[in-house]
């Protein structure tokens, strides 16, 4: 199965946290495939560069442009309104970015990996959640 990278978890690839690309590349024995990103995840990650300064932003978007990135397609709206519809009518608020990002990983048949709690709520998807603490 391919990994789906969250934004927490290319943050801290990104910063060079051992014990996130520890178990990262622990992960990766068993997933053989590139990790992918979501649109998302792109779009939050270039977020934070707009105001870097020119080298370090031309050194983040190399690192960024490495991973594949998922568009949106008709499937994905789909599937991200059943989960929004689901989850609202459980009461459980997630937020948009999330539940996008959750879609990417139940259309694809993805593994989910990330440091953000929120994903917790979300059933439909398989996942690994690491904690920043261990």
């Amino acid at each position: 199965m391919t990994l789906l990278l969250d934004t927490s978890i290319l943050i801290s690839i990104e910063r060079k946290e051992r014990d996130i690309v520890s178990k990262i590349s622990e992960i990766s024995k068993t997933h053989y495939q590139h990790p992918l990103i979501s649109f998302i995840s792109y779009f939050e990650f270039y977020s934070g560069l707009i105001e870097k300064n020119v080298k370090n932003k031309q050194i983040m978007i190399q690192f960024i442009n490495k991973f594949n990135c998922l568009k949106a397609s008709s499937a994905t709206a789909q599937i991200l309104a059943e989960l929004k519809y689901k989850y609202e009518k459980k009461g459980i608020t997630i937020p948009l970015a999330d539940m996008i990002i959750a879609s990417h990983a139940k259309e694809f048949n993805l593994t989910l990996v990330t440091t953000d709690k929120a994903f917790e709520k979300i059933e439909d998807i398989n996942k690994i959640i690491m904690d920043l603490k261990q």
